[in-house]
């Protein structure tokens, strides 16, 4: 690089970092989104009285602090009883 561009190779690299985090962050946020909406849902589920009891005796594995449990194929399925569904479950579930 000739040494006439140096002084610019720091606000250059600044630019290209900027517009980087916002593309991946862009990437990210549905994720994080759906992230904390699970974590919203299972607190809701878990203050519900007898839905972590009704799901601990209906689901074997079950895991109160997510509220899901893992069906044999490694697959997670979150618990809906009859005193709490999650929204993503069917209605017909």
């Amino acid at each position: 690089m000739p040494r006439k561009f140096h002084h610019l190779a720091l606000p250059v690299a600044a630019v290209l970092l900027a517009q980087s985090a916002a593309i991946s962050h862009a990437q990210l946020a549905p994720l994080m989104f759906a992230d904390w909406y699970i974590k919203e849902t299972t607190k809701k589920a878990l203050a519900t009285p007898g839905h972590a009891e009704w799901c601990a005796q209906s689901r074997p594995g079950y895991r109160t602090q997510w509220n899901n449990w893992r069906t044999p194929d490694g697959r997670v399925t979150y618990c809906s009883s009859p005193y709490f569904r999650v929204p993503w479950h069917a209605k017909t579930q």
